[in-house]
Formats: structure tokens, sequence, C-alpha cells
């Protein structure tokens, strides 16, 4: 009776593993190793048609209905390719594959670089490849200079190290060039002395807030390069470039390149780069005036997108961006605190996201819409603050699926006023939302950057469109258009004017105010439309990005070197104000070219003087020259090699060997395969393992097989272990951070002996499911460094089909991650896990992962090592548990383990002025603590446990003894380490001591290669 009893229960126990399975998880944490294998996965929510155009330089892939805008596209990128080659003196023979997205979401729907494990790699990846991905954002204007960029940034790379990874590999150990060297100059080829930059340069040098060059990262390493090589320019000409540039590869260091190039020491050339701004910074104050906010408003986020004011004056609302989840804020002034009231997208830390976000209009009183993207489809939604200042919301409504770029609601709130990026070119229309309709306002190539309503219903928008009859303007070109639903063909024009206009307010029915892109920022422009006069506010705007009026005066957005703050004026300090007249000009694209010859697109006069028709007769050019266009057609999947590495690994069974890992994909990396192989020194133990992925749909799959073989020795006997297993797994992502896996294998396992026939083969077969749920926000700091969390947890069962039998593993693995300070960064992992079953597969605890050179404890009860040298059939199938320092390999075993690790991480660099080697810069110094235990049963503090009973005797002797004592079955290791990237590997050293029973044990060294813990 007790044992049907048990049966029954271990059936009921195989079942409810089996359900269990199918609601929670994915089995590639690979034996609750101490390295997390991330696996990045992507939402489609749409099918995606690509097709491509081709050009002597570039293919260009696109998504269907884009075809216009791949041809413009190519055909801006062959016109610049001549430009772009000679001011860095290098033309590369390589062609580069540019994907463009319609829109940024689409874009985040892509599997480019889901291989890789960080926005790092991925960009690296995409400079050697040759290989751009880019969503068009904002306007065309817009959308060419990060293009320029991309393209410059590709080139420059292949410039300075080569373009095979062999080259780049060879070169990146002797050169190591500063952020602000590669990305300024890709920025000063895309945008010249820009207004964005040099308002940055002015606000650093003005309150000197200067970083050393070495340090400087992202954003701001960029705007300091891009001064520098703009005053190289103006100052030793642009020959002077390519000079540099090419003689950093030659002598490997950017500063001596420089030094040589203009015959001046580096010093003295920082001091005069900070002259010339300084002067300019100067100038600035003299001819503006400094007004005092009223009021200032600091966001806990650094950036505030689409930000507006409402009607009274009294709420204000903006999206901020996290890694592509969108938040709507809304924040009423004199209040500390805001209220989220909308989220939108996918958080993705492994990207890097740039995307506008959630598009908001305030409307009638106090009513607030919001347009937003979410799984696949176009979303508006209302909002309204009552008397009370409570918000209520609508609910959300679908309506047309288009890339919406801007958007401002009627005063019923009946239609919006889009601005829409559709068949390659933008443009203005009227969203009738009871009709769900688009009303085009405008339909020309023309690139649209603004729209507003008037207070008749007239439309105001501000394009870069020109008189067919006059030469075409020197750009950036703005044009003022009122367009009146009478006369809808025939618009009339304000006035045009050189330069961007944008922001347009109204404070009255006669007086609207903008802002006008100087050369030092933005400045301040008030509008009379009764004479149409102009007057240029005297008050010092350059750091405005767009303000709001209110009946007490004006809210701005405003940039204050890397932030975003709100600051508010009111009306009397401006009006007071003694401005001066403007006048809006139109400069000669001859002058122009003059002044600044990097506009100067083509040494063809007649080009020059028709810039906004370069689209049109260049692909006209590529149509007729045979050979030059190519396209459009179909994509095909064509499969390239993406990595090939090799490295040494220890495998805790088989020791020291070698690993080789090949992977391969489509461009679109749709289609996945991965393939490997581990050899040892003694030629007997492999492992070979092959993967295919198919990520196109939402549900992602994989097929993986993998067999591994072990060879054991002693004077009597030599035996063979082959195992083998198929692996079909489901993935479903609930977001970008979780997803839940499910995998359905078949495991076996065959024993043999090599001496003898006579001896009877020992073979398992295992059916098996597993459910796997993860977790991950983690970001990248550094390398081995993050914070965020991971969790991983792992339900599996398995059933003997070949003889009788079956076990349940439960596991956890629970990662935090935390940066204390800019030198010091926490790392902690729990990890536990259970089994139930009459085959359970033993938890080996100790030792550290990938240990060269490890060593095993020396057991005198079972475990799935034996106890002759011997393994057991399953051992495959077993866990190594690690790290627990201090102590050997397989210290403890069991069915049940937890064990806890905590470090204190401090990066080497972090404490270091300068930038030094790459080697220097990788090193680490961590100290660690590790606490944990296995056992059998149902705690390990029973008295069965497998730690505190040891057999002594039998076989050959006699008299065989069984002794058990009364340990603190819990082990403790603690010490300190250092890691460092040497060759390509990350090497971990650590100094541990053990404390058994309260007892501190010898230290113990352990060199480890891999990452984490």
């Amino acid at each position: 009776m007790v044992l049907k009893s048990i049966d029954l229960m271990r059936n009921y126990t195989f079942f409810f593993a089996v359900v269990f399975t199918w609601f929670f998880g994915h089995i590639q944490l690979k034996a609750q190793g101490s390295q997390w294998i991330s696996e990045n996965h992507r939402i489609q929510y749409q099918k995606f048609a690509w097709k491509y155009v081709a050009s002597s330089n570039f293919e260009v892939y696109y998504l269907d209905k884009n075809e216009a805008l791949a041809k413009s596209t190519l055909a801006y990128l062959e016109a610049d390719f001549v430009r772009v080659t000679e001011l860095i003196s290098y033309s590369p023979v390589q062609k580069i594959k540019l994907f463009i997205y319609p829109n940024h979401e689409t874009w985040l729907q892509s599997n480019g670089g889901i291989s890789l494990s960080n926005a790092k790699e991925v960009e690296q990846e995409n400079l050697s490849k040759f290989r751009i991905e880019i969503a068009f954002k904002e306007n065309l204007a817009s959308f060419k200079q990060e293009l320029t960029k991309q393209v410059a940034s590709i080139y420059l790379h292949d410039l300075l190290y080569g373009g095979s990874v062999k080259d780049v590999l060879q070169s990146s150990l002797l050169l190591n060039v500063s952020e602000w060297y590669v990305q300024g100059m890709a920025a000063y080829i895309a945008r010249g002395d820009s207004p964005e930059m040099r308002r940055f340069t002015y606000q650093i040098i003005s309150e000197n807030k200067i970083r050393k060059l070495p340090l400087a990262k992202g954003k701001e390493a960029e705007l300091l390069g891009q001064s520098i090589w703009s005053y190289i320019a103006v100052t030793y000409g642009k020959q002077s470039i390519g000079n540099i540039l090419n003689l950093t590869r030659i002598i490997r260091s950017e500063q001596s390149s420089i030094s040589s190039t203009i015959r001046k020491p580096f010093s003295k050339f920082l001091k005069d780069w900070f002259d010339y701004y300084l002067n300019d910074a100067k100038q600035l104050e003299v001819n503006s005036q400094k007004v005092f906010p009223i009021d200032e408003y600091l966001s806990a986020t650094p950036t505030l997108n689409s930000y507006h004011l409402s009607p009274d004056g009294l709420h204000e609302v903006w999206v901020s961006d996290e890694s592509g989840r969108y938040s709507v804020h809304l924040h009423t002034l004199g209040a500390k605190k805001t209220q989220i009231i909308l989220q939108s997208g996918l958080k993705d830390v492994n990207r890097i996201s740039e995307g506008k976000g959630p598009l908001v209009s305030w409307y009638g009183k106090n009513s607030l819409a919001v347009l937003f993207s979410d799984q696949g489809y176009a979303w508006y939604q209302s909002f309204t603050i009552d008397k009370s200042g409570k918000l209520k919301g609508d609910e959300k409504k679908k309506i047309a699926n288009l890339s919406y770029l801007d958007m401002e609601m009627s005063a019923n709130g009946t239609k919006m006023l889009v601005r829409v990026m559709e068949k390659g070119q933008v443009d203005v229309g009227i969203y009738d939302l009871k009709r769900n309709r688009l009303n085009p306002v405008t339909k020309d190539a023309f690139d649209e950057t603004e729209a507003h309503w008037l207070p008749d219903n007239r439309i105001l928008y501000l394009t870069d469109r020109y008189i067919d009859s006059l030469p075409a303007p020197a750009a950036p070109f703005t044009s003022a258009f009122i367009w009146n639903p009478d006369e809808p063909e025939n618009p009339s024009r304000l006035f045009s004017t050189s330069g961007k206009v944008f922001n347009f307010q109204f404070r009255s029915d006669s007086v609207a105010y903008f802002l006008q892109s100087q050369n030092n920022g933005n400045r301040l422009i008030r509008f009379q439309w009764s004479d149409s006069t102009f007057q240029q506010m005297a008050v010092r705007s350059v750091a405005w990005e767009n303000f709001e009026m209110s009946p007490a005066g004006i809210s701005s957005k405003e940039r204050h070197i890397l932030t975003d703050k709100i600051a508010r004026y009111s009306w009397s300090s401006l009006d007071e104000l003694t401005n001066s007249a403007w006048i809006p000009t139109i400069v000669d694209p001859v002058v122009q070219s003059i002044a600044d010859p990097l506009n100067n697109e083509s040494t063809d006069l007649a080009k020059k003087t028709r810039r906004a028709r370069l689209e049109r007769t260049q692909s006209i050019r590529l149509k007729r020259e045979p050979g030059k266009l190519v396209g459009p057609l179909d994509y095909e999947n064509t499969f390239v090699m993406n990595s090939s590495e090799g490295q040494f690994r220890s495998d805790p069974i088989r020791g020291l060997g070698y690993g080789y890992e090949v992977k391969a994909n489509d461009l679109l990396e749709n289609h996945l395969f991965k393939a490997g192989a581990f050899l040892t020194a003694n030629l007997r133990n492999t492992d070979i393992w092959g993967e295919y992925s198919y990520l196109a749909n939402k549900l992602d799959w994989t097929f993986r097989y993998d067999r591994k073989v072990l060879g054991q020795d002693t004077e009597s006997e030599s035996q063979k272990i082959r195992f083998n297993r198929f692996a079909l797994t489901a993935a479903y992502p609930f977001n970008l951070l979780s997803r839940l896996s499910i995998t359905g294998m078949y495991s076996t396992n065959r024993l043999f002996s090599q001496l003898t026939l006579t001896n009877p083969e020992d073979y398992s077969g295992y059916v098996g499911t597993s459910v796997n749920y993860v977790f991950d926000n983690t970001v990248s700091e550094g390398e081995n460094l993050r914070s965020g969390l991971r969790l991983s947890l792992l339900a599996e069962a398995h059933k003997e089909v070949v003889n009788s039998g079956d076990f349940t593993r439960l596991s956890l693995d629970a990662r935090y991650y935390k940066k204390l300070s800019n030198s010091f960064y926490f790392a902690s992992r729990l990890s536990a896990s259970h089994q139930m079953g009459s085959q359970t597969q033993a938890s080996m605890l100790g030792g550290m992962e990938n240990w060269l050179f490890n060593k095993q404890e020396t057991r005198t009860q079972e475990s799935p090592l034996g106890l002759a040298n011997l393994a057991h059939r399953d051992v495959f199938m077993s866990n190594f548990i690690a790290p627990l320092r201090g102590f050997s390999m397989n210290k403890l075993s069991g069915n049940s383990h937890l064990l806890l690790n905590m470090e204190l991480r401090l990066p080497i660099k972090s404490l270091m002025a300068i930038e030094s080697s790459s080697v220097l810069n990788s090193v680490q110094l961590v100290g660690f603590t590790d606490i944990g235990t296995a056992w059998s049963g149902s705690s390990p503090f029973a008295k069965t446990n497998g730690f505190n009973t040891n057999v002594y005797g039998g076989k050959t002797n006699p008299f065989q003894a069984t002794v058990t004592d009364f340990r603190n079955p819990f082990l403790m290791g603690y010490g300190f380490g250092a890691r460092a990237t040497v060759f390509g590997y990350f090497v971990k050293f650590d100094y541990a001591f053990g404390v058994e029973n309260k007892e501190v044990k010898s230290p113990v060294s352990y060199l480890t290669l891999g990452y984490d813990f």
C-alpha cells in the first residue's frame, strides 16, 4: 500500500511538472551556469516584404510602398559620395548595404543585430560589415544628415581599422582613437558648422565645463569632435583633414597626427581652438541680452520630447524615452511631481533608440490628444482635465496606420493636422477623426517641416519649396505658405528665407513668434501680420529648442549642454527689450559655396544653382547610364558568415579543451545558423552541436542538436559515454524584457566498455519538456559591468522511455546589479534548484565555471563522477553549480542546492584621468563572498545528507563503516580577484579562502575565462 502511494505520488508529481511547464520558460541557462547565456528577441507585428535598388557604391533595401524614398536616398548618397570621399581622402571599394524603415516603430521590429549581446557589438558589427539600419524621423533634411553621418562612420572605420575582421583586430590592438575623433569627424561631414554644435561649445566654454577629450563619451564626444574638426577646416583648410586621418592610421596616434600636420604642439592647438570659440561666445553675449526666467523646472529625464503647454498655461506635457519605452508626462505648474498618463513602445536596452515617441497636442480649454503607436498600429486617445484638476481619459481609438511625424488638433477636437511620410515623401494632411480619413493638403516632393491651424481654418505650413522661375537657393531654406480650403491648389507664400525656421507660435491673431537657426544657436523672431514686419528679439535664446505661449509669458524647453529643462519668462521682461529689425534673406548658392565649401556638393555650377532638383536629375542620370542603377528587385535570403571564433574552455567533466563556433545568417537575421565543436587534449572527448533559429514572426522557433562524448580509463577498465539531445523550442516574447519558452526534447545516454564485448551496454532515453520564463532589464555599463535585474525560472520534466524512472527539476537564477558610484559596482546572484522523482540527477557544488586546470574533490560517497574515475551513465544530465570559491569542484552534491554570490567590482579606468591601453582600461578589481550548500532530501539540516555521511572500507576490505557527523551544511568562501581582457579573452583571477564548519581552509587560486561570476 505504501509503495502504491509512492508510485501514485510520483505520477502526480510528473503530471504536475508537465502541466507546470506549459505555463512557465527554456533550457538555455546551461546547467545553472554562472555565465548568463544572453538571448535577444524582437517582436514582429507585421510581415516584412523587402526589395532593393543598387548603384555603384550602395544597395538600398526598402519595404513595400517606399520605392520613391529608396530611389531618392540612393540618388542623394551617390551625389554625396564624391564630396565625402574627397574630404577624407579615401575611397572604399566595398558597397554599403542600407536598410531604410518608414518609421522608428517599424525599425524596432527588425532582427538586425539580434545575435549580438549589446548595442556596442551591433554598432561594431555594422561598421565592419558595411551595413546601415536607419528609420525615417522628423523630415527629409535630418534624414539625409543622419544618412551622411552613418556612411561617413563606416568609411572612417574602414580607413582607420581596415575592412576584414583580422585587420580590425590587429589595428585595434595598436590603434585606440578616442570617441571625439571618429564620431566628431562623422558629425562634421554630415552637418558642418551646425548651430547645435555652436550652442554646445558656447555653453561649455562660457561656463568652463570642458571635459578632457579622451574622457568625453557619446553625444558630448560627438559635439566636441565636431567643433574641433570644424575649427581645423576653417583655420588650416579642408585638405588637412584627409592628411590627418591618413597619418593617424600610419603613426597610430591621433594627437601626433594633428600636431604633425598643422606643425603645432597639440596643447597649443587646443588653446587656439578654445580662444576661437571663446571669441564667438563673447560676440554672442554682446549682441544679445540674458533675461532671467521667473521659474525653472528640471525634469528627472535628460531629454524632453514633444513639449507642449496647455492653453491656460497651468499644465504642461512632454514625452520621455527609456530605450524605446515612451512615457507621456503631465505636470501641473507649481507641483513637484509629474503624472505618467500613457506609456507605449518596447524597451530594448540592447539597441540605441532615438525615436520621437507619442505625439501630443492641446485643444479646447484643457483637453489633450495623444497619437501613438502600439503593437504595430496607430492609436488616438484624448484626455480632459476638469475644474478640480483631475484627469479623465477616453477609450483609445485605432486610426489609419500611417507614418505620422507631427500632429496638431483643431479647436473642436474633430480633426488633426498631421505631417505624414508616405510613398517616399513628406506631406501635410487633415485627418478627420469621425470619418477616419486623411485629406491631403500638399502633394509634392518638397519637404514640409511644420504645419499649424490658423484661427480662420486656414493652414500655415513650412517647406523648402521655392519659386520654379528663380534659381534654387542654398540649403537650408524655408518658405512659409498659407493654405486656404477654398483654393486648395493655390497656396500663398508668406515669406521665404535661408536657414531653418521652426516652432511657429501665435500670441494673437496679429502677432506670431518663431525660432530661426543661426550660426551660434536659435534666435527668437517676432512677426507682425498686419504689415509683414519682423523683429529679432534681443533675448539670448540660443539654447531654446522650442517654446510655448501662455497668458503669463513664454515657457521654453532649453537644451543646457546635454540636459533639457523648462524655463519660464514673463511678457513684461520680454516686451521691454530693445529689439532689432530682421529681414528674410535668400543666400545666393554661389556665394554660399565660397563662404562654406562644405555645402558645395559638386564642382558643376549648374548643380550648385539647382540643389533642390538634385535628386530628380540624379535619378534620371542613374536610369540612363547602364550598370549604374539596378532594381527594384525582390530581396533574396543571401546568407553571410556572421562570425567565427575559437577559444579555450574548461569542461567540468573532461577538463581543458578548445572550442570553435561559427555563425551564419541572412542580411535581415531572420534565419540564424550556429554550429560548434569542442575537443580536449587527448582527442577522445568531443562536443558537436548545431542550431537553427527562425525569427521572422512573433513566435520564434529554434531547433538544436547536441552530442557529447566522454572516454575514461583505469587500470582495469576503459569506458565511453555518448550523450545526444534533440530539442525544439518555441519562444513567445511578452515584451523586449521578458519571454516564455517551451522546449520539447529527447535525450539519450549510452555507456559501453571498450575492452570487452561481454559487458552489457547501459542505455537510457529520456523524453522531456522544459519551460523557462526569463526577465532581463539589465543595461551594460561596461565590460562585465551592468545595472538592473535578471531572472530565470525553469521547470523541466524528463521521463525514461527505455527503462523506468523520471525526474523533475525546478530552478531559479536571479541576479541583481547596482551601480553604487562612478567607481564601484555591486553584483549579486541567488541560485537554487530542487529535484523530485526516481531518477534524479545530482547538483554538484564547488569551484568556478570554466576553471582552467580545475580540481575535483575526492569523495567517499557516490556522485555522478563516480568513485573510481569512471563517471555514471547520465553524468551529462547533471548540474555543476558555481561559483563557490575556496573549494574544489564537486565539494557537495545532492538533489537540491542553494547558492548566494556577491561581488564588489572596481574598474581601474574609473580612477584614471586619461585613457590608457585597451588592456589596462579593462582591468577590474573585485572583492567577493560566496555562501552555498547542496543536499538530498527535504532539508540541508537532515541527518542523512551526503555531505555529513562518509563510508569507509568495503570492497576488498572486509570491514566497512558509515560515519555520520553533524556539521554546518553551509560553506562560505571569500577573497579578492582581478579581471582583464587579454588577447580577446576576458580572464579572471581569484584568490579565495574557504570556510567549512567555522574552519578557514588554505587559500585556493582560480584562473577562469568568461564573464559575470
